[in-house]
């Protein structure tokens, strides 16, 4: 870029970051750090009655106050982005797409399933370090979500060689807008606007995004109030242990909202077992008093029911009565054999809610008229699945456990087969 006022919108940058070559902009402001929207804009904007549209539309009173509340839900993220867009090499202009994909909601979800602040559909994450499992939605870390969409973007640049072209394909995927510019011949995106070639989704997403970045950029000529407060900066902390970050919060003083935000990809207030290599965001303000809570042994920073199984018990009706998922009890019980529980064993099952003690299922048990002979080779799981009961009531009917080892010729009591069944009833006077 030349700093003769070339546009982020009609030229590319020179030379793709994939080629080794860092992104460094000739003109770029210094950033303002007590500006709830900070002047970074790195260039001017070619005008184009596209972006006047959304100009026109979001300094009108009735969403220039719809912006202001996105920007204020933003002020936590923003610093952490605009670093990010300077270590990944991507115009700071960039901080501001969340606001086209989600508002700055960390918690959006589309309509077609995309999630986060940079809206990541579920199959879109296998390049990249983010994790959909029983404790994590990372498409919901703002930390892990935002370096995977600018390196993504940053991607798309590499091999279009155009930013803007870039942003489009973030939008409509890399491998259509590949396949519009080859078949058009045409590489400027006003160009494949104007014409029609692009989704009318993606031909509105670029000047949207240029106008609320044009706007955000210099906040004070378009009538937005702007806040004096210093940045959040965030500083990740790697734990060795689970915790539940609402008693982590309130042990070391941190505002258990401001932590929750942080961390929003977790499903629980509970985070991964410790073996599960995750990084806990912290305010660097209150990064110390965090590590020493952690590392004060005599705290209670998370919380277990403590459970004895009964006659009857299955790990599934467990995770229905405490909220939790069966692999997330075999996490904290890895000898648990779930096809062989023992009465009486006691495990110990993460506290993501306040429940009532368990006290077991609500069942009829069965009778067991009816007699069978065990032959060589069977298991009383075999067994039960050919009589259609649960092994916990076959083995509490003949007075056995679930670890007792059959042999042959054992009589066993069983329910009675439907041909059984019937005889019985025909016999009857």
């Amino acid at each position: 870029m030349q700093a003769s006022g070339e546009s982020l919108a009609s030229k590319p940058f020179r030379g793709p970051p994939s080629c080794g070559q860092s992104f460094s902009p000739t003109v770029v402001l210094p950033i303002q750090q007590g500006l709830r929207s900070p002047l970074v804009f790195s260039s001017s904007v070619e005008e184009h009655p596209r972006i006047d549209h959304y100009i026109e539309k979001y300094t009108d009173p009735r969403w220039k106050a719809w912006l202001e509340g996105v920007l204020e839900r933003a002020f936590i993220y923003r610093d952490h982005i605009v670093k990010s867009c300077d270590s990944i090499g991507v115009p700071r202009e960039f901080q501001f797409l969340p606001l086209v994909e989600s508002a700055y909601n960390i918690q959006a979800v589309s309509k077609s399933g995309a999630v986060g602040l940079w809206q990541f559909m579920l199959n879109s994450i296998g390049p990249y370090d983010l994790q959909v499992n029983d404790w994590v939605d990372d498409r919901r870390d703002f930390w892990k979500s935002t370096e995977a969409a600018l390196k993504k973007i940053k991607y798309n640049y590499s091999v279009l060689n155009d930013w803007l072209l870039a942003l489009a394909a973030y939008n409509c995927g890399l491998g259509r807008m590949t396949r519009i510019i080859q078949s058009t011949e045409l590489h400027d995106f006003w160009d494949l606007a104007d014409g029609g070639h692009l989704p009318y989704e993606t031909a509105e997403y670029i000047p949207k995004f240029l106008a609320l970045a044009k706007i955000c950029s210099y906040p004070g000529r378009y009538g937005l109030s702007s806040s004096w407060e210093p940045p959040v900066i965030w500083e990740r902390i790697s734990l060795s242990q689970a915790v539940d970050i609402t008693i982590l919060g309130e042990k070391a003083g941190v505002p258990p909202a401001l932590l929750k935000k942080g961390n929003a990809e977790l499903k629980y207030s509970v985070t991964p077992p410790g073996n599960t290599n995750y990084f806990l965001k912290v305010p660097a303000e209150y990064s110390d008093a965090v590590k020493e809570t952690l590392e004060n042994s005599e705290l209670k920073l998370m919380e277990f029911y403590i459970y004895s199984i009964q006659s009857g018990d299955t790990l599934y009706d467990l995770s229905n009565h405490y909220g939790v998922s069966v692999s997330m009890i075999r996490n904290y019980n890895p000898r648990i054999q779930p096809r062989s529980l023992r009465i009486g064993q006691r495990i110990i099952i993460p506290c993501i809610r306040k429940v009532p003690p368990y006290s077991g299922r609500d069942r009829i048990k069965p009778e067991l008229p009816g007699t069978y002979v065990v032959k060589d080779g069977d298991t009383l799981w075999a067994i039960a699945r050919k009589y259609s009961i649960s092994p916990e009531d076959l083995a509490e009917g003949n007075m056995l456990t679930l670890e007792t080892i059959i042999h042959s010729g054992l009589v066993l009591k069983v329910p009675l087969t439907d041909e059984e069944e019937n005889k019985r009833e025909t016999a009857l006077p």
